[in-house]
């Protein structure tokens, strides 16, 4: 079992849609963490498994509030929640005033979601973080630092390139863990019908300038009438959308990769 974060430099290129499409789509049990210290909207997007609203008074806040008496993988699960489609969800915050309030709140978490890569913890399965948009600072860098893969969403135009690879730069050595080397970092570049492989390329090969290593990853395209199926809007044959049928090839090389590169003593089973 391992974990995967999702985050981007600056703007919105999807990460919440991106996180909720790969819950959907990963081919073992997975746990989705919505731990956007800006704060997240996945309990607007979801709904419980028999319709209405889920449970808004469970997860993460309930978590960083008991993290001063310390935090495991039964506490993480009892804030997670099933909704509709089989995924399971930790609901995030809903500003970034409870993000600062949690103080070492964030390193509790980062050892309890840690302690799902053993592959022994009750409901072990793999942790997909939202991890929302990461400035130079993070208040969760803890967390990020518990990743197996971080993954950057990237718009394909220049400024947000510019963007993360100042980001990038920042965050090569900040991952970097007190115990070993950084998680490995991709790149999965967003961009609409009109952009080239060539154009896709150069994009990659700035990033890459950044002097970090950085895996190409792939590419989803910018679809908006797909991503409304991770919004609550009623979508025919959502797997027929471009963005659904792209998040297959994605989260098939995901769950391979994180299962082929975990470090020793990790378990994929």
């Amino acid at each position: 079992m391992g974990v995967v974060t999702f985050l981007s430099a600056k703007g919105s290129p999807g990460v919440t849609t991106t996180a909720l499409l790969a819950a959907a789509l990963w081919p073992r049990p997975a746990l989705l963490l919505e731990a956007d210290p800006a704060g997240g909207d996945v309990a607007a997007r979801v709904s419980a498994p028999g319709g209405g609203l889920p449970d808004t008074s469970r997860g993460l806040l309930p978590l960083l509030s008991a993290a001063r008496r310390g935090l495991d993988t039964a506490a993480v699960l009892d804030q997670a929640q099933p909704v509709a489609g089989g995924s399971r969800v930790v609901l995030g915050l809903t500003g970034p005033e409870q993000a600062s309030a949690a103080g070492r709140g964030w390193t509790a978490l980062a050892a309890a979601v840690g302690g799902f890569c053993g592959g022994s913890a009750p409901g072990a399965s793999d942790v997909l973080v939202d991890a929302g948009r990461v400035g130079a600072a993070p208040v969760h860098l803890d967390l990020l630092r518990t990743s197996d893969l971080v993954v950057l969403l990237v718009r394909a135009d220049a400024a947000a390139v510019l963007h993360a690879r100042d980001r990038l730069r920042l965050l090569g050595t900040a991952l970097r863990r007190p115990d070993g080397p950084a998680p490995r970092t991709g790149v999965v570049v967003v961009g609409g019908p009109g952009r080239s492989a060539r154009d896709e390329a150069c994009t990659l090969d700035v990033l890459r300038a950044a002097g970090t290593r950085v895996q190409d990853l792939g590419r989803l395209p910018h679809d908006p009438a797909g991503a409304g199926v991770f919004a609550g809007a009623p979508v025919a044959r959502p797997e027929r959308t471009a963005l659904v049928r792209a998040g297959r090839t994605l989260v098939a090389r995901l769950a391979a990769d994180l299962v082929s590169d975990l470090p020793t003593g990790r378990s994929a089973a």
